[in-house]
């Protein structure tokens, strides 16, 4: 079998959660199928439209693949961006389109109270109405997409990583006990929140320090909120890191904290409680699916900031709690999200949609 799979992301240099996903998801399937990934040109830079973005983006990749004659029996594709060529080389090669929808930017911007893109809207609705088939990372998404789509949705979660190498953290960079987090700096990834629940827990344990690793649009703001909550000494801000670099970080925290608004399945998470970290998230979104309450990790309404600190305060003074739930965070997350039953179930869903498809 072989299948083109369409992203903005490159899988080699994956800057946010669909590139670590794409990145694990080929190296387990290229065992089993043959696997040829498009995505636009690296020099492409800025633009004064997003629109202009997306169009140069999307023809870039119709051009190049059109342009290569290689057999290919379905097309997979990432993400609304990828709408536009999708749908062109679906129909120009007449090809089954299997689509994989990692969030929705009307559900993503609805919670943030911001107005979505015209135009994401647009792609979001091209890209489910061409897909033969619809793939999501959760139920939460499932839930989502079941009022947006009438079309078949198959829920398989993003592979576990099965890595244990770490990096290691500079001296400069070593804090005594400390909560970890990492993700892109967007308002939805909760962060502010996060500081504020930080700078209460802080009055019950003085000696907490907080890292908080990316890059983003809301990462200026919330070094001025860190600021201005007087934390600047006992919160360290880090670029985007490797992974080997977060898995170090991990291994050395007290927990690991992730309290997004919106979160179509979890990723980072995921990561955490693989490494066998006290994990604890905010109740809703793709989490819910594995990270269970006071089994397999904490949920936490972060919104609530008193009663948010309060409760990790509690948490972390729990050892042996704390003790039972990481090992069970960890086989919770070995057990569902192991890639041999993840590419199975891949597999078995190209084999069905290829079977299915009228164009094919």
């Amino acid at each position: 079998m072989n299948v083109l799979m369409l992203a903005l992301e490159h899988p080699q240099e994956p800057k946010s959660g669909i590139g670590v996903h794409l990145n694990r998801l080929i190296s387990y399937l290229k065992p089993y199928i043959n696997i040829t990934v498009c995505t636009p040109k690296r020099q492409m830079f800025s633009y004064a439209q997003f629109e202009d973005f997306i169009a140069d983006a999307n023809f870039t990749m119709i051009q190049h693949v059109l342009s290569c004659n290689e057999r290919v029996d379905l097309i997979h594709a990432h993400d609304d961006m990828t709408a536009p060529a999708a749908h062109d080389l679906k129909q120009r090669l007449g090809l089954p389109l299997a689509v994989t929808i990692h969030g929705l930017e009307s559900e993503r911007k609805k919670v943030c109270q911001e107005a979505p893109h015209p135009y994401r809207l647009q792609t979001e609705r091209l890209l489910i109405e061409a897909a033969d088939e619809l793939i999501v990372l959760s139920s939460f998404m499932k839930r989502s997409l079941d009022k947006a789509a009438r079309k078949n949705i198959t829920v398989i979660p993003s592979p576990a990583s099965m890595e244990e190498e770490k990096g290691e953290i500079q001296r400069s960079m070593m804090r005594g006990r400390f909560l970890f987090s990492f993700g892109r700096f967007v308002p939805e990834k909760g962060f502010a929140q996060l500081l504020k629940v930080f700078a209460l827990l802080r009055r019950r344990q003085p000696d907490l320090h907080l890292v908080l690793a990316g890059e983003g649009p809301s990462r200026s703001s919330c070094e001025k909120l860190a600021s201005a909550l007087n934390l600047a000494e006992r919160v360290l801000f880090l670029p985007v890191l490797h992974r080997r670099d977060i898995r170090a970080f991990l291994s050395h925290c007290e927990m690991a904290v992730f309290p997004s608004v919106y979160e179509p399945f979890g990723l980072a998470a995921q990561e955490s409680m693989e490494q066998g970290v006290l994990t604890a998230v905010s109740p809703s979104g793709g989490f819910c699916d594995f990270a269970l309450h006071g089994k397999t990790a904490y949920t936490i309404d972060f919104t609530r900031t008193q009663e948010a600190a309060d409760l990790l305060d509690r948490l972390l003074k729990d050892r042996e709690r704390a003790r039972r739930i990481k090992e069970a965070g960890r086989e919770q997350v070995l057990k569902q999200h192991h890639p041999r039953l993840l590419m199975t179930s891949y597999l078995q869903l190209y084999e069905r949609i290829m079977n299915n498809s009228v164009i094919h």
